[in-house]
């Protein structure tokens, strides 16, 4: 009996750390300090966010680019005009990106800017979620803040000394999740805000695989499973300097897309199990 507990102890804790990530593609050279990446299944694209050659946040040479699913690029200035884009949603036929202290809407048909919404006291406007309400939310990572725009309104939703650094965040079933060195669960009624995970690190991206589990970067080159309160690490970088800024998650495809930053480039990944 013993020795069977023990084979299903070893098997259990086996299958638990067999995620893992392969490689698949790199995208092509061209895109300069990619922040953010988000598939668009309609168009099959992959729309990513670069902050551009020149880190100045004055100078407007930050841009979004259209990437194919093979890793090629489809239009390396797709949309221009923006400073150091980051997070990245899409609504109907709208692209929403935060862009230092502005939410920018931009019109995916057009491939224009359409309107720009300011938060004069946002410090640093950084991931980019939207409800099905169409109700858009931005985290202030500078900040212990997330903004909204709701009604053709944009200011500060939710102030709270929790959310020191809060950056990715993620939305379902009237919650939002958020995170930061954990990952905050928000009802988004009564704002009420209780921590489900601890120990995560620093969290950029912040995707859902299903209904136990997240898949979230650290922007230092590192990605990470989480099941309920435990955590598998699937990807370090951290050595070779290779960040891993804002990921989107492909469910279909079992797809993670990494930006890599200072990397120039988009990984994707294959999560197997």
């Amino acid at each position: 009996m013993k020795t069977t507990l023990l084979f299903m102890l070893i098997f259990l804790s086996a299958l638990a750390f067999s995620q893992k990530l392969e490689k698949v593609w790199q995208s092509e050279p061209g895109l300069e300090t990619p922040e953010s990446v988000f598939y668009h299944e309609e168009l099959d694209v992959l729309f990513v966010s670069n902050m551009g050659p020149d880190r100045n946040s004055s100078v407007d040479d930050g841009y979004i680019s259209l990437v194919n699913l093979n890793g090629s690029i489809k239009n390396l200035h797709w949309v221009t005009g923006l400073k150091e884009p980051k997070g990245l949603a899409v609504s109907g036929n709208n692209l929403f990106v935060s862009d230092q202290n502005e939410l920018v809407i931009i019109d995916i048909k057009e491939a224009k800017i359409e309107k720009r919404y300011t938060a004069p006291n946002a410090k640093f406007l950084n991931d980019v979620t939207i409800d099905e309400n169409n109700v858009v939310y931005v985290s202030d990572s500078r900040d212990q803040r997330i903004y909204s725009l709701s009604d053709g309104k944009f200011s500060s939703w939710l102030y709270n000394e929790n959310l020191k650094n809060v950056n990715g965040l993620w939305v379902d079933n009237g919650n939002l999740f958020a995170g930061n060195q954990s990952i905050w669960k928000i009802d988004i009624d009564t704002k009420e805000m209780n921590e489900i995970l601890k120990g995560a690190g620093g969290v950029d991206g912040l995707e859902r695989i299903d209904n136990k589990k997240f898949i979230f970067s650290n922007w230092i080159g590192k990605v990470f499973v989480s099941d309920g309160e435990k955590i598998t690490k699937l990807l370090d970088s951290t050595i070779e300097k290779i960040n891993t800024a804002d990921i989107d998650y492909i469910p279909e495809k079992k797809m993670v897309l990494v930006p890599t930053f200072f990397g120039n480039s988009v990984d994707a990944y294959r999560l197997t199990w």
